[in-house]
C-alpha cells in the first residue's frame, strides 16, 4: 500500500475529510508565511508544501479522476449539474474566456476561447431548462408594490395581498 492510499484509509476515504484536511493545511501555510523570519522557517515550510500536496494526491485518488475543470465538459456533463453548479460553472468559464480572449493579437481568435464561449452557450441553454416556472415564486416588483401601498392599508388587507401572490 503506497502513502497515497495509507493517508486516505487515514481520513477514512472520506473527501469531505480531506478537503477539511486541505483548508487546515492553507491556514498553516498562510501563518508560516508571515513568519519567514524564523530559523525554522525553510524546513516547516518544506514539511507543510509536501504534506499539501499529499492531500492533493488523495483528493485525486478519491475522486478517481471523475472531477473536470469547466472547460471539459461536454453536453452530458452539463445535464447532470444542479441548478447551483450550473449558475458557479457560467461564472468559471467566463473568467476563462475574459482570460484567453486576448492570447492573440486578434481578439478572441484563438481556440481556448472559442471553446469557452461553446461550453457557455451549453450552460446558458441548461440553466434556462432548470430556472423555476413562476408557479413557486413571486416576483419582487409584486411585492414592492404591496410594500408601497402599506401605509394605506389596514393589516388585514395587507395580509390578503401577500397571501394572494402566493
Amino acid at each position: 500500500m503506497n502513502t497515497v492510499e495509507m493517508k486516505a484509509q487515514e481520513l477514512n476515504n472520506d473527501m469531505n475529510e480531506v478537503k477539511r484536511e486541505l483548508k487546515r493545511v492553507a491556514s498553516v501555510k498562510s501563518r508560516l508565511k508571515r513568519q519567514q523570519g524564523k530559523s525554522t522557517y525553510e524546513q516547516e515550510m518544506n514539511e507543510v508544501l509536501q504534506y499539501e500536496e499529499l492531500l492533493k494526491e488523495v483528493r485525486s485518488h478519491l475522486s478517481n479522476g471523475s472531477s473536470k475543470s469547466v472547460p471539459q465538459y461536454t453536453e452530458e456533463d452539463i445535464q447532470v449539474l444542479s441548478y447551483d453548479e450550473t449558475i458557479r460553472a457560467i461564472k468559471s468559464i467566463q473568467s476563462k474566456k475574459s482570460l484567453s480572449k486576448w492570447l492573440t493579437p486578434i481578439e478572441g481568435d484563438n481556440d481556448e476561447y472559442r471553446n469557452a464561449c461553446r461550453v457557455e452557450e451549453l450552460l446558458r441553454a441548461h440553466k434556462e431548462t432548470l430556472q423555476p416556472s413562476g408557479v413557486n415564486s413571486v416576483s419582487k416588483n409584486d411585492i414592492q408594490a404591496i410594500v408601497d401601498m402599506s401605509g394605506e392599508l389596514s393589516k388585514d388587507e395587507l395580509v390578503e395581498m401577500l397571501k394572494g401572490l402566493l
